[in-house]
């Protein structure tokens, strides 16, 4: 007797595999975009928390804030982007998410307050989350 698997036998097994995977892909997709607006979301609560957390502690002894454009958020030492690039972080943004309502803020050194309210929605194409700062500077994900 010989072993081993007949040709049929791998076409079956192969076909079934194929037809796993192809069922299996919007779920993946899903799955990617859902981590991708997380992470993104994560991103700017973290980011605007650190620059909150640099001006309170005087780091620099300067006021620092946060900037977002072509896909880059960009937290920046002093009360406005382009004043000192010298201690920027740049965080990347993936090409899946857009971010909707974004104007630059920046923290003051007394009590860490915004230098606006904001409101900003973070989307992918299967949710949206929206992130706020009151005037206190509390940061919030709705």
């Amino acid at each position: 007797m010989n072993k081993g698997f007949t040709f049929f036998e791998l076409i079956l097994i192969v076909a079934l595999m194929g037809i796993l995977g192809a069922l299996s892909s919007p779920f993946l997709s899903r799955f990617v975009a859902q981590n991708y607006l997380e992470d993104t979301t994560n991103k700017f609560v973290r980011t605007l928390r650190k620059a909150q957390n640099y001006s309170l502690s005087g780091k620099q002894g300067s006021t620092w804030g946060v900037h977002y454009a072509d896909r880059e958020l960009i937290l920046f030492k002093g009360s406005f982007y382009g004043e000192d690039h010298s201690f920027d972080e740049t965080f990347d943004i993936p090409s899946t998410i857009s971010v909707s309502n974004w104007s630059d803020i920046a923290f003051s050194k007394i009590r860490g307050q915004p230098s606006t309210d904001l409101t900003v929605t973070v989307s992918s194409n299967i949710k949206s989350e929206i992130v706020t700062i009151n005037g206190e500077g509390r940061v919030n994900v709705e």
